[in-house]
């Protein structure tokens, strides 16, 4: 493949930064680079370059197939490359159009074994079985760790293959993103860049981003600067794990955060001990339909001590909190708002719930389970910075947030007493039992 004449064809002019990453043979190469640098047109490049250099081999019956993904958090997230693609395929040959469709996922398929395809990280079965000649994992530090080790490495191993795989990424704090990234480093394969190191932004554009940016927003999404858990809501996670599943107690009284599914989200049930402030059960489902999740919040609460259910007053809340009330279980509403703007005041605002949560785990007023994907929910739940100044709280796209609202609702009746309190109070009771109570 003549590279100068594949870049003139498809007017593709790389600049110093994408040239270097273009010399790199590495089997796994890492671009942590700022918004705007041209991380997505230097990666459809390498995609181009490698599909058309595998078409012509399996034409000339040097090899029999030629596999490409290109993965992101979300299948709109990953057209972003996709549609570098396209445009440079339709620039070196306007019949390849014939290839190109879009259901049910964007793909460009000459055949059953050469294709390029788009992949979403959020859905990990999509992502068995296959055998990989290149690969592309756009926004990689929204992409769960597990699904880089337990799905795509192994697609990547094929013997005869020599699958390379290319990791870009603006920076999310010190995630598994910047592990790989310093791992990188030791073979001479990692590449960092800041957005100003590209072409699209000019210094004068750099300064007033820098001038109108919150500080660690501007030193992570245009530096590029891996930060200690920047835009993080919650630090010091696995400060506060230990070994607290366990059955419910006499005399002890529980509250359980109900988070409801909406569409593919997962209903998510988290119990937590009001006496030692322990996560002492958690339940986790999806697509159930809601007169069955009903049954198993209710038997939850009675198993538990009647203990106080709390649900988000959302369109889905508002009847299964009646439906509970009618089956007397005590449940206790949760109002949300959206942003701090529309209602500061509010005794049940989302942000003072998230508030609360990430001021008892820094405390460490809370002990979770060490269980992977509440752990993974929490430390990738992050804020961002709306147009009109405020802080919006969420998950990054590719991620689920219902374990960590499902944790804050419980956790927000916990008032009162802290946990050391809350123990010290216990072990100070006389050792007769007290007569038991429902609540």
């Amino acid at each position: 493949m003549n590279e100068t004449l594949l870049q003139k064809k498809i007017d593709f002019i790389p600049h110093k930064g994408q040239l270097d990453v273009l010399k790199c043979k590495a089997r796994i190469i890492c671009i942590c680079a700022g918004r705007r640098w041209g991380k997505s047109a230097v990666c459809a490049y390498l995609v181009v370059r490698t599909f058309l250099q595998g078409l012509m081999d399996v034409e000339d019956g040097k090899r029999k197939s030629v596999k490409i993904w290109i993965v992101a958090p979300t299948y709109d997230l990953s057209k972003k490359v996709f549609d570098y693609v396209v445009t440079f395929l339709l620039a070196w040959d306007k019949s390849y159009s014939k290839y190109i469709k879009n259901r049910p996922y964007p793909t460009v398929r000459f055949s059953h074994n050469v294709w390029i395809e788009c992949r979403s990280a959020d859905n990990p079965k999509g992502l068995l079985g296959e055998e990989l000649d290149f690969l592309i994992i756009d926004e990689a530090a929204n992409v769960v760790q597990s699904i880089w080790y337990d799905y795509l490495m192994p697609a990547t191993a094929a013997k005869g293959r020599n699958c390379q795989t290319i990791f870009i990424s603006t920076p999310r704090g010190k995630n598994w993103f910047y592990e790989l990234y310093l791992k990188a480093k030791d073979t001479k394969s990692a590449f960092h860049f800041t957005s100003k190191d590209g072409v699209s932004i000019t210094e004068k554009e750099w300064q007033r981003l820098k001038e109108n940016s919150p500080h660690d927003y501007f030193s992570q999404n245009y530096e590029a600067t891996f930060l200690e858990n920047a835009v993080s809501v919650f630090r010091k996670v696995r400060d506060i794990i230990g070994d607290c599943l366990h059955e419910p107690e006499v005399y002890h009284r529980y509250v359980i955060g109900v988070d409801l599914a909406q569409i593919e989200d997962f209903t998510v049930l988290t119990v937590i001990d009001k006496q030692t402030h322990n996560v002492v059960a958690l339940d986790r489902f999806q697509k159930i339909p809601y007169p069955l999740q009903i049954d198993r919040i209710e038997q939850l609460a009675r198993r538990y001590n009647q203990a106080k259910v709390i649900v988000e007053l959302n369109a889905i809340g508002i009847a299964v909190a009646d439906e509970l009330r009618a089956r007397e279980v005590n449940v206790q509403d949760f109002r949300t708002v959206g942003t701090i703007s529309e209602d500061i005041e509010k005794a049940g605002s989302k942000e003072k719930m998230v508030n609360k949560l990430a001021v008892d785990i820094e405390q460490r007023n809370l002990t979770i389970p060490d269980d992977k994907i509440l752990i993974d929910e929490l430390e990738a739940y992050a804020y961002e910075i709306t147009p009109s100044g405020h802080y919006r709280y969420g998950a990054p796209e590719g991620y689920h947030d219902d374990a960590v609202i499902s944790l804050a609702l419980a956790n927000w009746a916990l008032k009162g007493k802290t946990k050391k309190r809350n123990v010290e109070a216990a072990k100070a009771m006389p050792s007769r039992p007290r007569k038991f109570q429902y609540y």
